[in-house]
C-alpha cells in the first residue's frame, strides 16, 4: 500500500473514532465523553447520591483523552471521586499532571478541577460515605482495599 493510501486510511480512522467518542464501558476505558455540557456550575452535589458510577476524562500530556467509569459520593454538598488499591489507576497520574477533567453524570458533561483529598479526617469520612453508598464487601469480599480520594470542583 503507497504513503497516499496509507494517510487515507490513517485519516478514516481518526474520524471515525473523533466521531464515536468512544466512551468507557465498566471496566474498558474510553476516549471522548459525549453529553450535553451543563452550563450553569454546581454548587451543591447531592443530586449524585442515587448515581453509582459516573465518567471522567482526563487530559494526557498526548493530546488524546482518556476516560473511564468511577465512583462517586457525596458529602455535605460536595463531590467526591475515589480510586483503590496501591497501584494508581491511569486517570489519577492524568490529573495529578492536569487536574483539568471533565465528568459525565446522567448524560450531562461538567467541567470541573479535581484535587486529593490530604486531610485525613475527610478521608475517613469519605471512606464510610463510600461505605454506605457502595456495599463493599459485595465488591471486594473481607479484604477491603485502601482508597484514595479526589474533590471535585466545578469549573466556571
Amino acid at each position: 500500500m503507497d504513503y497516499p493510501m496509507r494517510l487515507l486510511n490513517s485519516m478514516m480512522l481518526v474520524a471515525v473514532i473523533a466521531a464515536l467518542g468512544c466512551q468507557p464501558s465498566d471496566e474498558t476505558p474510553g476516549l471522548w465523553l459525549r453529553g450535553e455540557v451543563a452550563v450553569a456550575p454546581v454548587d451543591d452535589w447531592k443530586f449524585t447520591r442515587d448515581i453509582d458510577e459516573i465518567f471522567v476524562e482526563t487530559h494526557p500530556w498526548y493530546g488524546i483523552p482518556h476516560s473511564t467509569t468511577i465512583w462517586c459520593a457525596e458529602l455535605d454538598g460536595e463531590l467526591y471521586v475515589g480510586s483503590y488499591g496501591e497501584e494508581i489507576k491511569t486517570w489519577e497520574q492524568h490529573a495529578v499532571s492536569d487536574p483539568q477533567v471533565e465528568l459525565s453524570i446522567a448524560g450531562k458533561l461538567y467541567p470541573a478541577t479535581l484535587a486529593p483529598v490530604t486531610d485525613r479526617a475527610r478521608n475517613q469520612a469519605l471512606g464510610i460515605a463510600y461505605a454506605r453508598k457502595y456495599d463493599m464487601a459485595e465488591v471486594f469480599g473481607d479484604e477491603l482495599p485502601s482508597w484514595r480520594y479526589y474533590r471535585v470542583r466545578a469549573r466556571r
